[in-house]
C-alpha cells in the first residue's frame, strides 16, 4: 500500500479510489430515493414537481443571467444544449427535497416511499386555505 501523495489531489491513490467508490455509491442511492419518491407520487403529483422544477430552473437560471450577460460567446444551439434535460433537472430537484426533508416534507416522505395527506392539522403557520 503506497501512502505517497497523488500530485493532482494531494491524496494517497487508494484513499483517492475509496472516495471515488463511496461517492458513486451515495449517487446510486440519491437516484433510487428519486425513483422510490417518483413511484409513489400519483401522477399529476408527478407532473406539477416536475413543471415547477423546470420553471424554478429556467427563470432562475435567466434571472441569473448566466448566459445573458455573456449571450455573445454562444451560439443558440449551444444555450439550449446547455440546459439539462427536463428529468435531469426533476431528479436534481427531488434529491434537494429529500435532503432538506424539513423544509420539503411532502416529497421527503414520498422519498420514503409514504403519501402524506395534506390536512388543515398539517399545513405550516404560514400556509393558508385555498377554499
Amino acid at each position: 500500500m503506497s501512502l505517497e501523495p497523488d500530485t493532482a489531489t494531494g491524496l494517497p491513490p487508494e484513499i483517492e479510489q475509496q472516495l471515488a467508490a463511496d461517492f458513486a455509491g451515495r449517487a446510486r442511492q440519491r437516484m433510487d430515493r428519486v425513483n422510490t419518491a417518483l413511484a409513489t407520487l400519483r401522477p399529476y403529483e408527478r407532473r406539477l414537481v416536475r413543471e415547477a422544477a423546470v420553471m424554478g430552473y429556467v427563470l432562475g437560471h435567466r434571472d441569473g443571467g448566466i448566459d445573458a450577460r455573456h449571450s455573445g460567446l454562444r451560439t443558440i444551439p449551444e444555450l439550449e444544449a446547455a440546459f439539462p434535460h427536463d428529468g435531469q433537472i426533476l431528479a436534481d430537484v427531488v434529491a434537494h427535497c429529500d435532503s432538506s426533508s424539513d423544509t420539503y416534507p411532502y416529497i421527503g416522505e414520498a422519498c420514503d416511499g409514504r403519501r402524506r395527506r395534506i390536512t388543515a392539522a398539517r399545513r405550516w403557520p404560514g400556509e393558508e386555505a385555498t377554499s
